[in-house]
């Protein structure tokens, strides 16, 4: 029976749509959710270098977080050409160009959405193409459909200009932090900030040690995302008052909790994992218990204190802490 709160990425059997091209190997995993359309994630593979590029072009709203997984992309963000390799992460807000081009066998491309729903815009171009051959390929019908879909397509290439990539801003590179933070167990490095999100949520990089856990037991109204790169958690969920289920997610796997669903996790094998839906203002959180450190270390210690801070920034979790 399929785990509905695990995604293994790698099969087609756990994703809702899978495409499997000459050139590229696309699959989707996960329907948007909410009224902001966030949370939908899929990947594009592209088996031969250069082979099916995507064209430089930008959105009238929403935002994609680029998070490549494997390979090397040559990159255009707003004009700046860079290379993209494993473990990047590239943010893109509306009305910032951008367009991809594989450099390497299979390098693979996985996009998080937020107020796109480029499920339905996939689903509209694929039919077409299914059912009125000719009509998709219509240059000028193409323009109208991407337009009508948010996209400002057809837009040229920018004439080359190579940017050493610690100067791109939207550029997020592997065992890099807008802001970091560590505490017993885990580091924490904000991958991008809720002012990129328009206030939604943020995206942590989150490295933690065996023993490390945390817990969320209340029945809470948040979706939650999670994108296991390393290492091994054992996944805990309350699926009814006398029942739960548990499982391992490891490399590759995508973790997803509906609303006023109690769940935790422990880190069984030293893991990496990008929280992608985080609700909670934790960077402010950080901020705050860094302040105390210094002004008032006797309220991180007590518990009643310590659980007001942690609702005071939204962070509702249960329980949280570090087994060695």
């Amino acid at each position: 029976m399929k785990n509905k709160y695990l995604i293994r990425m790698e099969e087609p059997e756990d994703c809702l749509i899978v495409n499997d091209g000459k050139d590229i190997y696309y699959r989707m995993f996960l329907d948007p959710v909410t009224k902001l359309l966030k949370n939908e994630m899929d990947c594009m593979q592209f088996r031969t270098p250069s082979s099916t590029p995507i064209d430089y072009h930008e959105h009238d709203q929403g935002t994609e977080t680029f998070l490549v997984s494997q390979g090397k992309f040559l990159t255009n963000c707003m004009g700046r050409t860079f290379v993209m390799e494993a473990g990047d992460i590239l943010h893109i807000q509306p009305w910032m160009g951008h367009g991809f081009i594989p450099v390497e066998e299979n390098s693979r491309l996985n996009i998080l959405f937020m107020g796109i729903d480029q499920q339905v815009i996939t689903q509209n171009w694929q039919r077409l193409i299914r059912d009125y051959p000719g009509v998709y390929e219509d240059l000028s019908f193409k323009g109208m459909f991407r337009e009508y879909s948010g996209q400002i397509a057809f837009r040229s290439l920018p004439a080359p200009n190579d940017t050493p990539r610690e100067q791109i801003q939207q550029l997020r590179p592997a065992g890099y932090g807008i802001r970091e933070h560590e505490f017993d167990g885990i580091k924490m490095q904000l991958k991008v900030a809720r002012y990129e999100t328009e206030g939604v949520k943020e995206i942590w990089d989150l490295r933690m040690k065996p023993g490390f856990y945390c817990k969320w037991e209340a029945f809470l109204p948040d979706y939650r995302l999670f994108y296991v790169k390393s290492g091994k958690l054992r996944c805990t969920v309350k699926t009814k008052n006398d029942e739960t289920v548990e499982f391992d997610a490891v490399a590759e796997n995508l973790i997803t909790i509906p609303p006023y669903t109690p769940f935790g996790f422990e880190v069984v094998e030293e893991a990496s994992m990008y929280d992608l839906d985080c609700g909670a203002r934790l960077q402010d959180l950080c901020e705050e218990i860094e302040s105390l450190k210094h002004t008032d270390a006797g309220k991180l210690s007590d518990d009643a204190a310590k659980a007001k801070l942690f609702k005071t920034f939204g962070f509702n979790c249960t329980d949280v802490g570090f087994k060695p």
